[in-house]
């Protein structure tokens, strides 16, 4: 009787201990059912914080790029802001590229002696550009002059000797340095750039497509950019190969 009652007692254990274990598959021996879900609770809680690191971390990358739009590339593209620069002209007078935001902005690389540059000046080509478009497009026009050698007296003799012939008179910025004239890839005089009142470039290359002076009726593509321009349409050729004497800059700079 005895051997049952002890039967009976071990067998009613067993099945109480199965059933527990049923009821909490995942515990282990000692664990209580809190305990053996902490793990998937502290998962949660990790990749909850992963998930805000990385929201954060995506913010931080968002507004540094937000800082960086409209900052002016380091090589002139037609379509994005043009490079900033700081020169002074032949007269001492300090000119920076973004003080004239809110006016048309013409570039011309220019060279005294340079056969190309003196054809169109003895043929009015820019005159006649600022004589059609200068009151439209309220046009700032500014040479400039990256030959290694030029000194400003330089350019106030050209001036002084030239000034019969030209209409309009307007600054020669001097870079002998031949920064400003590397930053926009200058190749030749003439090399034109034209910059809306935005302070986006809009055309850089030739004058026109006539290198040799031979066509009767040229295509310029200044004039088409600011004629487009001032209609507010689309300009058909933004960019042209320049041609003319090759800019002389300093040897290594």
């Amino acid at each position: 009787m005895h051997r049952f009652k002890w039967m009976m007692i071990v067998t009613l254990t067993l099945g109480v201990g199965a059933l527990s274990a049923c009821e909490n598959p995942e515990a282990e021996p000692g664990e209580s059912p809190a305990e053996a879900t902490a793990p998937e609770s502290e998962a949660a809680q990790t990749a909850e914080g992963t998930a805000v690191g990385t929201d954060e971390a995506a913010r931080q990358a968002a507004a540094a790029q937000g800082e960086q739009e409209g900052a002016a590339p380091e090589k002139p593209i037609v379509g994005e802001p043009a490079p900033d620069f700081t020169l002074v002209d032949e007269a001492g007078n300090s000119h920076t590229l973004s003080q004239y935001k809110g006016k048309t902005v013409v570039l011309e690389w220019f060279n005294i002696p340079c056969p190309y540059v003196n054809r169109h000046y003895d043929a009015g080509t820019f005159d006649t550009l600022l004589k059609e478009h200068g009151e439209a497009n309220e046009i700032v026009w500014l040479a400039i002059d990256s030959t290694h050698n030029n000194t400003p007296e330089d350019s106030q003799a050209w001036k002084a000797k030239t000034d019969e012939k030209r209409e309009f008179s307007y600054p020669i910025l001097q870079d002998p340095s031949g920064e400003v004239g590397r930053l926009y890839q200058a190749k030749t005089t003439p090399h034109m750039f034209v910059i809306d009142s935005a302070g986006i470039l809009r055309y850089m290359g030739g004058i026109d497509d006539d290198p040799r002076g031979q066509k009767e009726e040229p295509t310029n593509y200044v004039d088409a950019a600011l004629t487009a321009m001032a209609a507010g349409e689309d300009i058909a050729t933004t960019e042209a190969q320049p041609y003319g004497c090759t800019v002389k800059y300093a040897d290594g700079s």
